[in-house]
């Protein structure tokens, strides 16, 4: 669901409110529950994610902004040590003292 608008999540409202009126009435019936009640959880899901996604929409700023790239560097071209798995003349992990 790209873009949902507004009458599509009250439209989804409605059909909830629909299939919750059908679980009280089949309850009062003695009806089958348990196929309408999973239809009204998959549609609260389904409202869900489609309220999420149009407050995203909505709360999303009309303008983009520009991000400007820094350029790293190194002015005293010092030497970064990567010790990670660096092991000495026995096949152990190397402290960071040692000079492998």
């Amino acid at each position: 669901m790209s873009n949902i608008t507004r009458d599509e999540v009250k439209k989804l409202a409605v059909t909830i409110e629909s299939l919750a009126h059908g679980v009280q009435s089949a309850l009062d019936n003695n009806g089958d529950v348990l196929a309408v009640a999973n239809e009204l959880v998959r549609n609260n899901l389904t409202l869900v994610f489609a309220l999420g996604e149009f407050y995203a929409t909505q709360s999303s700023p009309a303008t983009t902004k520009s991000v400007s790239a820094k350029v790293v560097s190194n002015p005293n071209n010092t030497k970064v040590a990567n010790w990670h798995n660096v092991r000495d003349s026995r096949g152990r992990f190397a402290p960071k003292s040692v000079n492998v």
